[in-house]
């Protein structure tokens, strides 16, 4: 992609005949938070050049180009953009991609993810037929939107499909992703990672309801999913609903545990020690839990604190013990886009510090983009967010999106 628009922007400084190039851009007065461990840069300048940061300081220090575009945020602050590790291309007006305008797909791009400064997401299940076509046509420039990784179609158990989309499969006709033969699965993972996917989910604890609740996935199914994927050089994902699908993922060597399991009670140390153990990373996506218990018609106020308090300890549990944590929210499983809720339940035992790693270098690291993702300095993809308030103030601020730009290309202004 990087390469196709960098011929477009040639040809097009050459038409206009300027010396800078048309992509040059220079955000000017603002605090800048170019890593979460560095300290703050007041009165800041953020030089884009090409799609890439091309220098980064304190005012003084850095001259901006005649002709460059001047972006004034004073009494904003920058940061680099965002990741959401847990989302879905499910909501109705984004399948059948291929069947709908640029016009269709962009305004719930923006209202799902770039409103809110994702730069970067990750599907963690969706098809991965329609996935991709989302995926070309966003980096083709047609449809403005973050840079998508996908995990393609999901793994089931036997019997498997979760009780809340089996209805919504069968009426959109996905495909039955249920495990009935282990060689043809293993099969499948490799052919959509050769088809494009980035990853593999499969549900460690599929949610089936009755008297069963949860199923777990056979320990040999899942550690045969793992070991494609993991020879194929993919990270996998789990669901695991609850203790027996979290001991599922651990002992089949899963990397990514995609929620928390409140439904178990407090993860105990000699837990939380097996899950660091295998080096797993978490996405809490609490806000989840608190869009489905209103959902139920029998949930209290007392049920709702007490399930959240168990999730928010879960967090807390894997953070202190030195466990990798992922922003993610689950959004086009539940339409809340709005992330305000998310920052502020996890403010109730992360730091504002901790909360921008989650979102920046965290998954950058965990996903192999590190070398120009996650942090703003020279050479790094021109990826940013600006912020209308500070969140070492208010850790709510994350959500309060002035600027989304990505590669240097404004994917949503709160002014326009």
């Amino acid at each position: 992609m990087r390469s196709h628009c960098s011929v477009l922007i040639i040809f097009a400084a050459m038409a206009c005949g300027s010396t800078a190039m048309a992509a040059d851009e220079a955000l000017i007065h603002a605090r800048i938070y170019a890593s979460p461990e560095a300290k703050p840069i007041d009165d800041g300048t953020v030089l884009i050049h090409d799609g890439l940061i091309q220098r980064i300081g304190p005012a003084a220090s850095v001259k901006v180009p005649g002709g460059a575009k001047i972006i004034d945020v004073q009494g904003a602050v920058v940061t680099a953009g965002f990741w959401n590790s847990h989302v879905h291309f499910m909501p109705p007006p984004l399948l059948n991609a291929d069947k709908h305008s640029s016009a269709e797909l962009s305004p719930i791009i923006m209202q799902m993810l770039t409103r809110w400064g994702f730069t970067t997401v990750f599907d963690i299940a969706s098809p991965l037929k329609n996935t991709l076509i989302i995926r070309r046509r966003v980096n083709s420039g047609e449809v403005p939107g973050p840079a998508i990784l996908t995990v393609g179609d999901p793994f089931f158990p036997k019997d498997g499909t979760p009780i809340y989309v089996k209805k919504f499969m069968q009426d959109n006709g996905f495909p039955d992703e249920e495990i009935t033969d282990l060689p043809a699965a293993v099969a499948r993972v490799h052919r959509q990672i050769r088809e494009g996917a980035d990853g593999v989910k499969l549900f460690a604890g599929a949610i089936v309801g009755g008297k069963i609740g949860v199923l777990p996935m056979p320990l040999d199914q899942a550690r045969a999913l793992v070991a494609a994927a993991h020879a194929d050089g993919k990270p996998v994902f789990a669901h695991p609903s609850n203790l027996d699908g979290l001991n599922v993922a651990i002992d089949s060597g899963v990397d990514i545990l995609a929620h928390t399991t409140p439904d178990g009670g407090p993860w105990s140390a000699e837990l939380t020690t097996r899950i660091l153990a295998h080096h797993m990373a978490l996405i809490p996506t609490l806000t989840l839990f608190e869009v489905e218990l209103k959902r139920g018609p029998h949930t209290d106020e007392q049920e709702l604190k007490r399930f959240m308090d168990t999730a928010v300890g879960q967090v807390a549990a894997y953070s202190k013990a030195g466990g990798q944590i992922l922003f993610g929210t689950d959004v086009g499983y539940i339409d809340t886009f709005d992330t305000t809720e998310e920052y502020r339940q996890l403010g109730r035992v992360l730091d504002w510090r901790q909360i921008l790693t989650t979102l920046t270098v965290a998954p950058a690291k965990r996903f192999g983009y590190a070398a120009h993702k996650g942090r703003l300095a020279p050479g790094m993809d021109a990826d940013l967010v600006v912020l209308q308030e500070d969140p070492a103030k208010d850790v709510t601020a994350f959500a309060k999106v002035r600027l989304t730009i990505r590669h240097g290309q404004t994917l949503y202004d709160a002014g326009s």
